[in-house]
């Protein structure tokens, strides 16, 4: 089953966390294909609860903050083969806006109470997770539209795109309703995000 297959399978693991967002470096086992994705919902499992995030900022980039990236002129395949050593040098990150927790009492669309701590592992969150989320009110949409670390319309089109199969019609109504009264009078950015959600 999925949900044992992502517990077992840890993507990440939290480098840096508050209430708001946490980042994680992706496991190196990953290197060769990315497993999240812009607009993904993850979670990453602390010892008393589950906090659920959007990817909403992904960056590849060195292990050291000083160090430059230097152009080699060679095929990705070949540099691997003949310097193998660039690669151990270079890592993936991901933040994620924190949209929910939960307990064993259930899903809570807030902050939590705590941050995830350093170095706890994250995963993708499973379809049973997806569908609990979704079966909340919609509280996400105005921590999305605050996002600052990506353009919040394209963060919003992103994760309802890439969750759609888990959302029912009335819950997807009443996501358009809840972004109406968040957007105001602004018509137009109201279909420019749901026509992409949905086409």
């Amino acid at each position: 089953m999925k949900s044992e297959t992502v517990k077992s399978d840890p993507i990440g693991e939290v480098i840096a966390s508050n209430t708001t967002a946490f980042s994680a470096v992706v496991r190196s086992k990953f290197s060769e294909a990315l497993p999240v994705k812009f607009g993904e919902l993850v979670k990453a499992e602390t010892s008393t609860m589950k906090i659920f995030g959007i990817v909403s900022f992904i960056e590849h980039a060195p292990t050291e903050p000083n160090r430059k990236v230097a152009p080699h002129g060679k095929p990705k395949d070949e540099l691997k083969r003949e310097m193998p050593q660039v690669f151990e040098l270079l890592q993936t990150e991901f933040r994620a806006l924190v949209v929910g927790y939960e307990t064993s009492l259930g899903v809570v669309p807030s902050m939590p109470p705590v941050p995830p701590d350093l170095h706890d592992f994250t995963y993708l969150a499973t379809d049973e997770e997806q569908k609990n989320f979704f079966a909340k009110t919609p509280t996400f949409l105005r921590t999305v539209l605050n996002c600052r670390d990506a353009s919040p319309d394209e963060l919003l089109v992103a994760f309802l795109r890439n969750h759609l199969a888990h959302i029912s019609r009335p819950m997807l109504i009443s996501i358009g309703k809840e972004l109406s009264y968040l957007l105001g009078d602004d018509h137009r950015r109201l279909e420019a995000i749901l026509s992409r959600v949905c086409d």
